[in-house]
């Protein structure tokens, strides 16, 4: 008995002594925690270039516990690195710089021209880790002026073009945002990019089309106009929302319809050596806005016009993208690519060395299928008494 009592007192030694270590632990807080005040929280980053060297601009969030919180861009340079160029900031900012919370990157096309953008941003995938979901685009012209403004709401630059980003949804012509993770990923994979393009002037910062990225030079290799966004849209199915503008072929006066529900498909075709595609589109429209006076908008004759005329405008927005990417550009960024590889992957084997060129001579077909289901008509009778 008494011998047990001893051995099973070293036990309650051990017990105790993690007991008080974990108490310690647990009411000290967190070791490594950080006053607010001492944080510099990185919000927005711009990466120029001035003549050989890298200009870089962080805006730094200052947050404040008593005050109203503050931002203050930081510009710095240096011929090497980003990585160089972020330690510059050591000279000019007491706080040390979190990156975790990254917003917004944006890239001026100049650096673009003569760097990589997978070189450019390395850094911030490799070592700083902040979120993923941080928006990239492309300017033309200086990226430091652009986070330098404030947006309509008078909202920092980083918060606002990141907010602004997502009106892909309303508007055809700006292309879906596009995140440091999703470039990650389809530099990897060797694809082409579209990205977001920011203009920026004295009226603030608006966007404008797209921005190329070659998927085997991994730099900028031109600019989209809206209009050429607009058919790409619409060939991967971002269009529900969108507005459609064409005219009556009878009285040639304009109706305007909202895209109500889109579905597109890219169907490959092989045969022998041949290779070609279908773009299939699927449309359901609402008829928003007509000055047609004398239009019945209930009688089948006149549903079946306007239907064959958004469908007409709709093709040919489609057609000149298609267009402009293959015989002018030779990117592939609707991602043709993908759907070949993985319904022909022996032929895409075949291919893949010299698809730029193989993707520019592919004859594609567009076929267009719209329905009508609101035109804001009522019957005799029907509607407001």
């Amino acid at each position: 008995m008494t011998s047990s009592i001893f051995k099973s007192r070293p036990n309650l030694v051990l017990q105790k002594c993690i007991a008080a270590w974990m108490a310690c632990v647990l009411l000290t807080g967190c070791w490594d925690s950080r006053e607010i005040e001492d944080l510099s929280i990185i919000l927005g980053v711009a990466i120029d270039l001035d003549q050989d060297s890298l200009k870089l601009t962080y805006q730094h969030l200052i947050a404040q516990k008593q005050r109203k919180n503050e931002y203050i861009n930081v510009t710095t340079f240096n011929k090497t690195s980003i990585q160089n160029a972020s330690s510059e900031e050591a000279k000019q900012v007491a706080h040390a710089p979190l990156y975790n919370f990254i917003r917004l990157i944006l890239i001026s096309d100049e650096v673009l021209r003569k760097t990589r953008i997978d070189q450019l941003l390395d850094t911030y995938t490799r070592s700083y880790k902040p979120s993923r979901n941080s928006v990239i685009m492309v300017v033309k012209g200086s990226a430091q002026e652009a986070l330098a403004k404030t947006g309509k709401h008078k909202d920092m630059a980083s918060i606002d073009l990141q907010d602004l980003s997502q009106n892909s949804a309303l508007n055809t012509k700006i292309p879906e945002k596009i995140t440091l993770g999703e470039v990650s990923i389809r530099i990897s994979q060797g694809a082409d990019l579209l990205i977001q393009r920011l203009n920026t002037g004295k009226e603030g910062n608006r966007l404008a089309g797209a921005a190329l990225i070659s998927g085997q030079t991994k730099k900028f290799a031109g600019w989209l106009q809206g209009d050429d966004v607009s058919g790409i849209n619409w060939m991967l199915g971002n269009t529900k929302g969108a507005v459609i503008e064409t005219e009556d072929p009878r009285t040639k006066q304009t109706m305007v319809f909202e895209v109500d529900e889109v579905k597109s498909k890219l169907i490959p075709h092989v045969k022998g050596q041949d290779i070609s595609f279908t773009v299939r589109i699927k449309a359901v429209l609402k008829l928003n806005e007509i000055r047609i006076v004398s239009a019945d908008l209930l009688k089948e004759s006149f549903l079946s016009t306007a239907k064959e005329a958004a469908q007409e405008e709709i093709k040919e927005t489609v057609l000149r993208s298609i267009r402009k990417l293959q015989k002018e550009r030779k990117t592939d960024v609707a991602d043709f690519r993908t759907r070949l590889k993985v319904k022909y992957p022996a032929t895409w084997d075949r291919v893949k060395n010299s698809w730029p060129d193989t993707f520019s001579e592919i004859p594609v077909h567009v076929q267009v299928q719209a329905e009508i289901e609101q035109t804001g008509a009522y019957s005799k009778g029907a509607g407001a008494k």
